[in-house]
């Protein structure tokens, strides 16, 4: 009975050990809208904060555009659709955070090019404890 008691222990402790764990702040499916230089565009992707630690989204850049920001789509009681610019995002730790259609995004003011389904760009996220974070950005149809 001990033999298997202690086998059983090893094995857990040896799936434990081996077990995929994510322990780093990482960004997963970035994608972008077409869009015609002139215009704006906007960005979207899932932070994913698989640390002990809350981090905080400080800001966004890239070279496709003249700015880059970080908006909140939203309604009113009406239903009418507002954007706001937000300061920061906090990122809690152990948590997702999706940027999509109608929430957060990356708003890329007046492009400086085109973005054509195929294209990908480099967006860069500042975080205050992750520092800076590159990441690539496929422009694809939604």
């Amino acid at each position: 009975m001990k033999k298997l008691l202690l086998l059983v222990l090893f094995t857990i402790g040896i799936l434990t050990a081996c077990s995929p764990s994510n322990k780093a702040l990482v960004i997963n499916d970035a994608w972008a809208r077409p869009a015609s230089a002139g215009e704006n565009g906007a960005a979207y992707f899932v932070i994913d904060n698989g640390t002990t630690s809350d981090d905080v989204l400080l800001g966004v850049s890239s070279d496709i555009a003249n700015a880059s920001e970080v908006h909140m789509s939203m309604a009113d009681g009406n239903g009418v659709m507002s954007m706001k610019m937000q300061e920061m995002v906090e990122i809690p730790a152990r948590s997702k955070i999706e940027f999509k259609t109608g929430g957060l995004h990356v708003m890329f003011i007046a492009l400086n090019r085109d973005l054509k389904v195929g294209d990908s760009f480099s967006l860069v996220l500042n975080f205050k404890n992750s520092g800076n974070m590159t990441i690539e950005v496929a422009v694809r149809e939604y």
